[in-house]
């Protein structure tokens, strides 16, 4: 079972994403959960290099894994 801290979950349309060092290892990259798909958010993540992982019924999942 994997613990997800509090602040990694976008409760609301302006929550910020949490800062790049607080990337979980396991699994890799897992930076986020929940949010949404709009422009301004997907513009906000890809420009710092975080992407979204998506299944239907499912919260998104951003991540940002370390090369």
């Amino acid at each position: 079972v994997i613990e997800i801290p509090s602040h990694f979950w976008l409760d609301q349309p302006d929550t910020p994403f949490p800062d790049l060092s607080l990337a979980l290892k396991e699994p890799n990259g897992l930076i986020a959960i929940g949010g949404d798909l709009s422009t301004e958010r997907l513009l906000d993540a890809y420009s710092k290099g975080i992407f979204p992982w998506y299944s239907e019924g499912e919260p998104i999942l951003w991540y940002s894994p370390d090369p």
